[in-house]
């Protein structure tokens, strides 16, 4: 019993020290918050994260409220992160996206997932809202809020959302570097679609 428990615990170890190691040489503009995120709050609960985040577009709420509505299109615009997104139901306001997307700051074995989501609009509020469908690693449920800023010219988003572990397998501090990242890739996606990412180019699709 004494050589089992003293192997389980040498793998333990291990498998820390690797994620403490992988998480001191990735870039720090992985581990910081993203250019895209204006303000954010994070916290956890048990098993639960609640986010709170704002991102704010040059362009008005009518634009950036459409671009946000065509999540199918994440590969056209950030190819680098997503590798696949099609729509595999649709139904009036609501539609399910099946993506296989790229997070950089997840060690290998988890920085490419499988993520189906169900989106549905609503024109009237102005407002998304999202939930996963069977993702093996977590619950999610987020909302997208539109707002007018900047005399009309400017749009601020306002999003929150509820991630509920399943198999809470990386240290706390990637996982929320990993919320951040995810977000900041959907902005980034509008961004580029709007022809507001003046300051870097589409990458070519391979």
């Amino acid at each position: 019993m004494k050589a089992i428990l003293g192997i389980v615990l040498a793998l333990v170890v291990a498998i820390g020290g690797y994620l403490g190691y992988y998480y001191y040489s990735i870039p720090q503009s992985l581990v910081g918050v993203p250019k895209e995120i204006t303000s954010e709050n994070i916290e956890r609960v048990g098993d639960t994260w609640r986010i709170a985040f704002t991102a704010n577009f040059d362009a008005p709420v009518d634009k950036v409220f459409d671009a946000f509505q065509h999540p199918e299109r994440a590969h056209e615009f950030v190819p680098e992160n997503v590798m696949k997104s099609d729509i595999t139901k649709e139904d009036g306001n609501t539609k399910i996206i099946d993506v296989v997307g790229k997070t950089d700051i997840l060690p290998p074995g988890f920085k490419v997932q499988n993520l189906v989501t169900e989106y549905t609009v609503y024109p009237a509020e102005k407002r998304i809202t999202s939930k996963s469908i069977n993702f093996k690693l977590a619950d999610f449920n987020s909302e997208y809020r539109f707002e007018p800023a900047a005399g009309g010219k400017g749009t601020l988003l306002k999003f929150n959302q509820t991630s509920k572990d399943k198999a809470p397998l990386i240290v706390e501090s990637l996982q929320k570097g990993a919320l951040r990242e995810t977000f900041a890739i959907q902005v980034r996606a509008v961004k580029r679609a709007l022809g507001l990412a003046a300051d870097e180019k589409k990458p070519a699709q391979g």
